[in-house]
């Protein structure tokens, strides 16, 4: 019996190695597999060895001896199950995170949210219905029991990813509805391309709504009305998605759960977004699963790729062990989670997945997506597996809760389904009145850094009072508006951030709890009582209160005892501190520049500072939090950079506070404020950081940008290897609607002498180049030598940093290449500059122009740059540009592309398009379109 356990447990080492075994592609995941394979093959052999040895001890017995006891086969025992860096299985992963998540809390209504009094008939897929979920009374109708639900219902919705044919939508189901006067809405949630496959369903309905704006454009195209069409967003519904009892985690899990498969998901780039991400989070040595997607409609079915085989649990699986029902649980019980978007080039349409886990109260690694990089900062994009890997494995508590704290406030302000159900009601013209949650502070006395506090809010407060004047104010009720519905008391003994309104405001529309609180402490000291119920108010001035009762307006005392045994949701420690815990910004003022130049260099000599990165910040706190910084912070060199945090005189209180934040936190990050207002573009902040810089290198960094895989760190080491290099230079990734790699050194080739390792340009190499410039932000230079040069990056102008790279290539000896991706650019993040076309961004290219204009001609490059570039850019940019102005704006700025022109004298132009747009404009005097 002994020999055949033995057998049989070598048989299954065998198959198991087998079951790893795969193709191997030089990912990460294969490794990994080669790895757990080889451990299963030795165990394997191990076994077999021991029979072996077992046999040729039975064999050479004595005929007739004794039978073996336990004790005389011991040497032959067999070891255990586990395998030394064998993985678990994704099966047991999951049932281990169910099993953990067994005693968290069930999701509720919020209290601010209650279900809305409305029958819902839903013909949708289960990521709609998942939004939808408790929202109202909500039926799933098909097209085989709609009689069922006929006259039943007050509204009809059909979602784009239903699975129900067309055919008896269109023939049976709408035209029964239709025939009761019940008002039809189609929901989209899809693209432009996967709308002409529902279109006949879309017009069939009284209302079209879409999420993704491309598809809304073709709805509207062909919809009955203008009215009829209009934008909506993708619900999320707390019953089934909420943060309530998911601290700490429950599991160290982090899954893949599926995707949106309503989408033409085959043009998802695997290499260059869903490797990197899973790689990364095998390479973090957590336990990973990745769930295998059902299929969808139109045909798209999108595969986990075969490289994950060995972590992946396949549909079938997932029907066994019911897991698909219990989707929910597992998100909200680990604190990282997976997902892929299947469309790149949608600013609005992300996968439904992205906001469930956001939600869900957990931080998302996802693959590239605009809208997702634009709007929800904090959700990581994955750009190279190492990253990944250093994210998960560097991230402190507190960093991640602020990145969960940032997503939860996000899902439920923007995504609540109460609140898309409500707009879409209205919209069919159903009775269903918007909902109410107006804040009113009280304090204990309105101090200036208080009112400064209460005025910097994102979620602005209708009123302040005082606990004396209280009495005067009425409260809200579901038949009365009143004055205000959220009572928040604070205190001028405290500071709180410009979040801090808006995460109470939040966890009334997820909880049913007519009190909320922030916690007192680190996080380390509150983690376990965070987003939990319990039964009492420690600190009156980290509370808020849904709708007291009158009687307890009187007094700060009437209001606690009117919640004596109630029950109170502890949020987390997030968004509050001491007054004297950092230093205050006088933003009309800003900082003194002779003070930072001391302080900076201070900073630079007593840390051990090399790399100074420049970041210009204007109003884009949360991107610099999430992407610049962060970049920064994964980096093996961090505490041997000096963070310059340059902010241009952002008017947004959020990102002056997050700028504060990390240079309190961080020794060797220091921050200086331009007074209040902005220059206009990120050349004042550059030309500020640069002046103020005391390391041996430089480099920048756009908040909204990325640093990759620790380029930065190998563009320093490669420079200071390199003496006579001015600087080292990379390539950059780019993300915008699809992913491409700017080759630079491709590029220069033709005009840089290859010598020693290095590249040395000459006087012609410009010229030779066609005037093609880098990005700044792909290089490190030596502050000595750029500072020496005295370029200054023109004050208001956009394009300012490829000006500045042309001139530091034709001033600079040599460079040292780098053959790869240092950082990515993010280009279409939809509030950036380069995305707005008006008169005023021909205007910030105007400040450009003037100054590039000069300088070719103080070095004798002016007629090549027109004869070369200039044409071509006017024509491809700029009259590209002017195409997408709005027809009230096309005047003027055609005057102003004329002032460009002029900038350079006379010009003989050749192109159709130039000679077109000067023949139809023709109000500048000193160009030509003959």
């Amino acid at each position: 019996m002994h020999r055949s356990a033995l057998r049989a447990t070598e048989r299954a080492h065998r198959a198991a190695a087998r079951s790893w075994d795969g193709t191997a592609s030089g990912s990460l995941a294969s490794t990994l597999k080669d790895k757990a394979a080889a451990a299963h093959l030795e165990r394997a052999d191990s076994y077999h060895a021991k029979g072996l040895a077992l046999d040729e001890s039975l064999a050479s017995s004595p005929r007739g001896s004794a039978v073996p006891t336990p004790s005389d086969i011991e040497a032959f025992a067999a070891e255990g199950d586990l395998v030394p860096n064998a993985l678990p299985s994704p099966r047991g992963v999951v049932e281990q995170a169910l099993h953990s998540a067994a005693d968290m809390p069930n999701g509720e209504m919020g209290i601010s949210r209650p279900s809305l009094e409305l029958r819902v008939g839903l013909i949708a897929g289960p990521e709609l219905e998942a939004g939808f979920s408790g929202i109202a009374e909500i039926s799933s109708i098909t097209s085989a029991n709609y009689l069922e639900h006929l006259g039943e219902i007050d509204l009809l919705i059909i979602g784009s990813d239903t699975l129900e044919p067309a055919g008896p939508l269109l023939d049976t189901v709408l035209p029964a509805f239709t025939e009761l006067s019940v008002p039809t809405a189609f929901f989209s949630n899809s693209t432009r391309e996967d709308a002409e496959n529902t279109l006949s369903i879309a017009l069939a309905c009284d209302l079209i709504l879409a999420v993704d704006h491309s598809a809304l454009a073709t709805y509207q195209e062909f919809g009955p009305s203008e009215n009829a069409v209009r934008a909506t967003r993708t619900p999320v519904s707390p019953v089934l998605h909420t943060p309530v009892g998911t601290r700490p985690a429950r599991t160290e899990m982090v899954a893949f759960y599926g995707m949106d498969q309503a989408t033409a998901s085959a043009r998802l780039p695997l290499t260059e977004a869903v490797h990197p991400l899973f790689d990364g989070v095998l390479a973090a040595a957590r336990p990973a699963a990745f769930l295998q997607t059902e299929p969808g409609t139109h045909g798209c079915h999108w595969m986990v790729p075969k490289d994950y085989a060995p972590w992946t649990l396949s549909v079938r699986e997932k029907q066994e062990d019911a897991i698909a029902t219990q989707l929910p649980v597992l998100q909200r019980a680990s604190d990282v989670g997976i997902a892929v978007n299947a469309v790149l080039d949608s600013q609005t349409l992300i996968d439904t997945r992205v906001l469930q886990l956001q939600a869900s109260g957990t931080m998302v690694l996802a693959t590239y997506n605009q809208g997702a990089n634009s709007y929800y900062p904090h959700v990581y994009i994955a750009n190279a597996a190492e990253d990944v890997a250093k994210t998960l494995q560097y991230l402190s508590v507190e960093e991640l809760r602020k990145i969960q704290g940032d997503g939860i406030r996000k899902a439920f302000l923007d995504h609540h389904g109460t609140d898309v159900l409500t707009e879409i009601a209205r919209a069919a013209g159903l009775e269903a009145s918007p909902h109410r949650d107006r804040v009113l502070v009280v304090a204990d006395e309105l101090s200036a850094q208080l009112r400064e506090d209460i005025a910097a809010q994102t979620y602005s407060p209708v009123a302040i009072t005082t606990w004396s004047e209280l009495s005067q104010f009425t409260v809200g009720s579901e038949n009365e508006a009143g004055d205000f519905d959220i009572l928040l008391p604070l205190s001028s003994s405290r500071r709180y951030s410009p979040f801090y309104a808006a995460d109470h405001v939040a966890a009334f529309r997820y909880q049913g709890a007519p009190v909320t609180t922030k916690l007192q402490g680190s996080v380390e000291e509150t983690d376990h009582a965070a987003h939990q119920h319990r039964s009492e108010v420690v600190d009156l001035s980290l509370s808020a209160w849904w709708r007291p009762s009158p009687g307890a307006l009187e007094s700060p005392e009437a209001l606690l005892a009117g919640n004596a045994e109630g029950r109170v949701y502890a949020i987390d420690h997030l968004g509050h501190r001491a007054p004297s815990s950092r230093r205050v910004i006088d933003d009309s003022v800003g900082s003194n520049f002779a003070d930072a130049q001391r302080e900076f260099a201070a900073t630079a000599e007593r840390e051990g500072l090399e790399l100074a990165v420049v970041v210009p910040i204007y109003n884009n706190g949360d991107h610099l939090r999430h992407k610049a910084f962060a970049s920064l912070r994964r980096s093996e060199m961090f505490d041997r950079m000096h963070i310059l945090l340059i902010n241009d005189g952002s008017t947004d209180a959020s990102t002056i506070d997050t700028i504060e934040e990390l240079a309190h936190r961080y020794p060797n990050v220091s921050a200086f404020h331009h007074a209040a207002g902005g220059s206009g573009s990120a050349s004042r902040p550059r030309n500020t950081g640069l002046a103020l810089s005391s390391t041996e290198f430089v480099t920048y960094l756009d908040p909204d940008d990325e640093e990759l895989d620790d380029g930065y760190m190998e563009l320093l080491e490669t420079l200071r290897a390199a003496p006579e290099a001015d600087f080292a230079l990379g390539t950059m990734a780019v993300w915008s609607h699809r992913y491409s790699v700017l080759d630079y050194h491709a590029w220069f080739l033709p005009g840089v002498e290859h010598r020693d390792g290095l590249n040395w340009p000459n006087p012609g190499t410009l010229k030779t180049l066609n005037f093609r410039p880098a990005s700044i932000e792909a290089l490190v230079a030596r502050t000595e030598w750029l500072k020496s040069l005295g370029l200054v990056q023109p004050v208001g102008a956009v394009g300012q940093d490829t000006y500045f790279f042309q001139q530091m290539m034709y001033y600079a000896k040599a460079y040292a290449p780098v053959y790869r991706p240092v950082y990515t650019y993010y280009g279409a993040v939809d509030t950036s500059i380069v995305n707005v076309v008006s008169p005023k961004y021909f205007r910030k290219y105007l400040i450009l122009e003037l100054a590039r204009a000069q300088w070719l001609r103080e070095v004798g490059l002016l007629q090549d740059y027109l004869e070369q570039r200039f044409e071509a850019f006017f024509v491809t940019w700029y009259l590209e540009k002017y195409e997408k102005v709005q027809e009230q704006d096309k005047a003027e700025s055609a005057e102003v592309l004329h002032q460009i022109a002029d900038a350079y004298g006379p010009i003989q132009w050749t192109h159709p398009r130039a000679k077109a747009f000067f023949h139809k404009h023709p109000s500048g005097d000193s160009s030509s379109a003959s």
